[in-house]
Parts: C-alpha cells; structure tokens; sequence
C-alpha cells in the first residue's frame, strides 16, 4: 500500500515522498491517515485516503482557509489544480501537517475553550457561496442509516448466540439499556429534520478533532460536513459528550464567550441530539462486534448510556 500512495503522492500532487507513518487516531473506519515526509517545504503533509463523507467537505475548507478563518486546514492542490484525485474508489487529499496536540488528550484551558469558541463561531458566521451551498448536504448521510443498523444489531443479540466474551457483554449492555436504545429509536421516527437558517456546519466538532498548537486551535476531520442549523454543531458544547466537550460551566461560559450570543432551538437540538446519540449506540456497538479496539468500543458504549451520556440527556 505504501508504495502506490508514494507513486500516487508524486503522481498525483508532484511531491516526493521520503516517507510515510500510519496515524491510527480517530474512528473513521472508511479512511486512513498518514504523516507524510517530503523534501519539498512545508515538507510534512497529512495524507487522507477517505471513503467516506464527500467531496464537498474538501470544498469546505478550501472555501474557510481561503476567507481567512484561522485554525482550518486548507488541502493541497493537485498538479492540475484539483482539490483531490481518486484511487480505486476513494479520494486521496493532503494537507500541510499540524503538529499541535489532540484536544481529546490534553483538554483545553478557559482561554482555549474561549478560542475554540471564536473559530466555530467565525465558520457559521461566514456566508457559503451558491457552489458550496449546492454541493454540500443538509444532513450528515450517516444518521439515515442508524435506524435500521441499530435494529438489526438488536436483533443479531436477541437471536443468535453471542460468539465470544465480549460479544455477550455487549449483549449484556443492550439489555440493560432496552428502554433507552428503544426510546431513542421511537423519538427517531417521530422527529422531523429541523427548519431553520442553515450555516456551514463541521458536524462532529468534538474534542478528537481539534488539535492544540501554542498559537492556534485547529478544527480538522470535515468529512462530514453539512449545510445545517447551528444546532448541529452546538449539540457537542452543550453536555453529554464527556471529556470529548465542555464538562464544567465555566468551559462552557468560556465557548460561548467566544461563539457569541446564541438563542438554541430546543426542538432543532433534541433532534440533532437524538441522531447522534444513535449513531453512538449503533456504530460502537458495530465496531464491537466486527473490531478493531473491541473493548475500548464497549466502554465508549457504556458512557454514551451512562447517567451523564449524550442518550439520556436526549430524552430527559
């Protein structure tokens, strides 16, 4: 695999590569990363071979970085000025390197979250041109699919025989939350995607995306990028995240210091709530059962049902 990214890279992107690391941060399984090493300045690039999301979120933040808004990456043009290629079906991107620290480890200070809180609040304020506006979705294409995954896992655990230890925790996990996993299906169905002015939105803006350098916070990972209410972003500042968002009020006073004076649409956040918490549930029950990191799948799964886990707080 090395080997034709290398040849795609100078192909492709005219730069030598002198050489390459695998990065096995995120939870993106339609993807892979790599730090890439050059001879050719800023020499280090970020290297995504992505399935998953769109194009459009390519468009997205050539469209931020080029309106002057700090912290988001802007992708590499091709030799032929294209914004990425394609390799047996899949979309090869770069970006400079960031070398900061991940957000998700390190958490953030009063004034970072401050910071953090200008830039997202700078990305919705910036108004998408007609070409952007077309190309990008008004709803993330995971949640469509959750419903259905989530019922089937469901029946898979009810139905067949678990096929090792950790399969039957999982099992163990479903049965002791039937009537959260059930509740949140039943909102889902009866819950309408929401109306409302439409910004740029990042769509999965925790912690695990935000890198930390001493100058500036970078938002990065915009595969999933929509036109949306603001709500959809928000979600992850107002609680139920863990340590992935504000914990305390004065982080959160701190964010929205910076965001700005926001009124949030209660009915706009259930929903946006409601979708991710089942996309939770779903995937990292997914991920449970087929790997890799099976059993950090399974205490993520235990929080995102726990007392303070973004499901719970969806329904109360």
């Amino acid at each position: 695999m090395e080997d034709r990214l290398r040849r795609w890279i100078r192909d492709d992107f005219g730069l030598d590569v002198i050489e390459l690391t695998r990065i096995d941060h995120g939870a993106d399984a339609a993807a892979t990363v790599w730090q890439a090493r050059t001879a050719t300045e800023p020499r280090q690039y970020a290297v995504k071979w992505s399935g998953g999301g769109t194009g459009a979120a390519l468009q997205t933040t050539a469209y931020l970085a080029a309106n002057n808004i700090p912290g988001v990456p802007s992708p590499v043009t091709t030799t032929t000025g294209e914004l990425w290629s394609e390799h047996e079906g899949k979309r090869l991107s770069l970006t400079p390197w960031i070398p900061g620290t991940r957000a998700a480890a390190s958490g953030l200070t009063t004034d970072q979250w401050t910071s953090y809180g200008a830039l997202l609040g700078r990305v919705h304020a910036l108004e998408p041109p007609p070409a952007l506006v077309a190309a990008l979705p008004p709803l993330n294409p995971i949640n469509a699919r959750m419903p259905s995954l989530a019922r089937s896992i469901e029946h898979r655990l009810r139905t067949e025989p678990p096929a090792d230890s950790l399969e039957a925790d999982l099992a163990r996990i479903w049965e002791a939350n039937q009537k959260t996993i059930t509740a949140l299906l039943d909102l889902a169905a009866d819950l309408e995607p929401p109306n409302g002015p439409r910004v740029i939105c990042h769509a999965d803006p925790h912690l695990g995306n935000v890198l930390v350098d001493p100058s500036t916070i970078h938002l990065i990972d915009w595969d999933d990028a929509v036109l949306a209410p603001r709500e959809q972003d928000l979600l992850f500042m107002l609680g139920g995240m863990g340590s992935l968002g504000p914990t305390t009020h004065e982080q959160r006073r701190a964010f929205f210091q910076g965001y700005g004076e926001v009124t949030i649409d209660r009915t706009r956040l259930t929903y946006y709530r409601c979708a991710r918490a089942l996309e939770d549930v779903a995937l990292w029950s997914e991920q449970a059962l087929q790997g890799p990191d099976r059993e950090d799948c399974l205490e993520i799964l235990r929080d995102a049902l726990g007392p303070d886990g973004l499901a719970v707080r969806t329904l109360s």
